[in-house]
């Protein structure tokens, strides 16, 4: 065995230890670790004042929506803060924001918008907002214009935090378009690996999607810092200071990179891997034995992980030269390998090889980044704000196409089950009071950005004959003189929505999705309730949803105000087919109970 043998085995060594086994023996050691249960200690009364620290260069694709997202929180208004940097916008960032802005103030959420007439970089906002305001609160959480972050997530931020020992907190990292694997794949990997990381009080980075930190501890960053997130995150932590990842807190990257532009991307994430290696050393001495063992295994070996793969190949290349035999055979299997993912990016193969595309994706991002570590030490790598074009959403297209197929057997079913549940119910409204058995009503249904639609959807009758004749269309309340005796059964066990399994059979609904609301009450409701009308963007009102199990019936603004939160919540769960699953089946499960046990309204 000659020098280049030891060199290739050693190579070989380290890329199978960083991405298999230091995963896998991590994963084992933290099941036997005691988790800390820090959800269950967590002080309920525990509310510190948050400061979202955001910075923006041409996100009018995002600021609206992400506007939105903070002022749909599980958190008091009045213990939230926005400062936000337009970082020498060209294009109509401010503008979008706008009508947000107007919004936040009647919610009584705090918003500052410092504008930059020249794009001075992230690092240069970041350090501005840093300065000037992080001592005025009690957390400051980053994050990208382009994150939408699940409705509990301050809340969650906030319960993290009560314990003294956690300095920073974040959640797991979900991309919009999953239909790309090995994007999925990797932070698939990535996210079990920080939980599994937090249990020993370190990560491998945190995602700038959400980066929250106690305020004392955050700092300014150096000129130059590349990957700001990571650094951030490290600056904070300690033998004393840990990281916590929760499990609740979900980010979801509306951002979607095609494979090449992810393998740009590439570029600038190694190049701050390399540089934060230099970090490691002047931090190591402060760590504990964990952290180090796990800081050496993670972003470690994730820095000099380009500069492997490459001796890799020089060294593969050069012993099939020199050698031949095996070495032959490997080189000629690799070289393919590489050719299929080439003929992938440049779209020439469109169909899936699972093992190859995963093996090219990690050997192309490492070499790609091998260039980055070339410029950054040539001193002429710069950060660099970039919008991707959107692309269209096959995840969500799967969701939605299994979503109407459940409804369609679900509805099918339902119609065959409580036929006679229907008919008895129909005998019993007929005896109890004069008037139609079914009735329809005009309500709003899916809207999009070139029409809204408007439906009739199909009730049992539960109130008395022209009740709204002289009260006119108003919200139903709690003994509300216009509902028949049988008509409170039906509402408490929500049987007055059986018939519109009807509605969802011809595609106007979904079995699950946003209340459906009367045009009537769609003005007054628009203009007191912030984001209304966006409920049932591309997506159709449902039977039951999320708000209605949560909330129930609608008795004025300030209910359907409460309700608006679960309607984004359970939008946000179609971002990932394993979220809205989880999510749909709760709902369902959920529904049912609120049926059995009559605790409708």
């Amino acid at each position: 065995m000659n020098t280049m043998d030891i060199v290739l085995i050693i190579c070989i060594g380290l890329v199978i230890y960083h991405h298999g086994v230091y995963p896998l023996a991590l994963s084992v050691v933290a099941k036997y670790k005691q988790r800390r249960n820090l959800q269950s200690d967590c002080i309920k009364a525990y509310q510190p004042k948050i400061a979202v620290f955001m910075a923006a260069h041409n996100e009018q694709a995002y600021i609206y929506d992400k506007l939105i997202n903070i002022a749909s929180q599980i958190y008091p208004n009045e213990k939230i803060a926005i400062h936000l940097v337009l970082d020498g916008c060209t294009d109509d960032t401010l503008a979008c924001a706008t009508p947000a802005l107007d919004r936040l103030a009647e919610q009584n959420i705090f918003c500052h918008i410092d504008v930059f007439d020249q794009n001075k970089g992230k690092l240069n906002a970041i350090n501005h907002l840093i300065n000037l305001y992080s001592s005025d609160y009690d957390v400051v959480l980053f994050s990208d214009v382009s994150a939408m972050l699940s409705i509990n997530a301050f809340q969650e931020v906030a319960c993290k935090m009560a314990d003294k020992k956690v300095a920073v907190v974040s959640g797991l990292y979900q991309v919009y378009d999953q239909a790309n694997n090995e994007q999925s794949g990797y932070w698939a990997l990535q996210n079990k690996t920080r939980l599994d990381e937090s249990i020993f009080g370190a990560v491998n980075g945190v995602s700038g999607s959400l980066l929250a930190i106690k305020s004392h501890l955050v700092k300014p960053l150096d000129e130059g810092t590349i990957n700001d997130d990571f650094i951030q995150a490290v600056q904070a932590v300690d033998k004393e200071h840990v990281i916590a990842i929760s499990e609740d807190i979900n980010m979801v990257e509306m951002e979607e990179d095609a494979l090449d532009k992810d393998y740009t991307r590439r570029v600038r994430i190694c190049a701050g891997n390399w540089q934060q290696l230099g970090l490691l050393v002047k931090k190591f001495g402060s760590f504990n034995l964990w952290q180090k063992l796990i800081f050496t295994s993670s972003k470690g070996l994730r820095g000099v992980m380009p500069i492997c793969i490459a001796v890799l190949y020089i060294t593969l290349f050069s012993q099939t030269v020199l050698v031949g035999g095996l070495y032959t055979v490997a080189a000629i299997g690799l070289l393919i390998t590489n050719l299929i993912g080439l003929a992938k990016i440049r779209g020439l193969i469109s169909f899936k090889l699972p093992v190859f595309d995963s093996v090219n994706y990690m050997l192309f991002s490492y070499l790609v980044g091998l260039y980055g570590i070339v410029q950054f030490h040539k001193g002429v790598y710069k950060q660099s704000w970039s919008r991707v074009p959107p692309k269209n959403n096959s995840e969500q297209k799967r969701i939605l196409i299994t979503k109407r197929f459940i409804d369609v057997i679900g509805a099918s079913v339902g119609l065959l089950l409580t036929a006679p549940i229907l008919l008895l119910v129909a005998i019993a409204i007929k005896l109890d009071s004069k008037g139609g058995i079914i009735y329809k009503q005009l309500r709003v249904g899916e809207s999009t950005d070139d029409f809204v639609s408007l439906i009739y959807v199909y009730k049992l009758r539960s109130m008395y004959i022209d009740a709204e004749a002289r009260s006119g269309a108003v919200w139903a309340s709690d003994n509300d003189p216009r509902i028949t005796r049988v008509g409170r059964f039906l509402r408490k066990t929500r049987l007055d929505e059986l018939p519109q399994l009807w509605n969802v059979l011809k595609g106007e609904m979904s079995l699950i999705g946003p209340r459906p609301e009367r045009p009537v009450f769609y003005k007054n409701l628009e203009e007191n309730v912030p984001y209304f009308t966006h409920r049932t963007y591309q997506l159709k009102p449902g039977i039951s949803g999320l708000a209605q199990v949560m909330n129930g019936y609608d008795e004025n603004i300030e209910g359907v105000r409460r309700k608006i939160a679960w309607d984004y919540a359970y939008a946000l769960s179609l971002s990932s087919f394993s979220s809205w699953y989880r999510t749909e089946m709760s709902i369902l499960v959920k529904t049912i109970q609120v049926v059995l046990m009559g605790k409708g309204k």
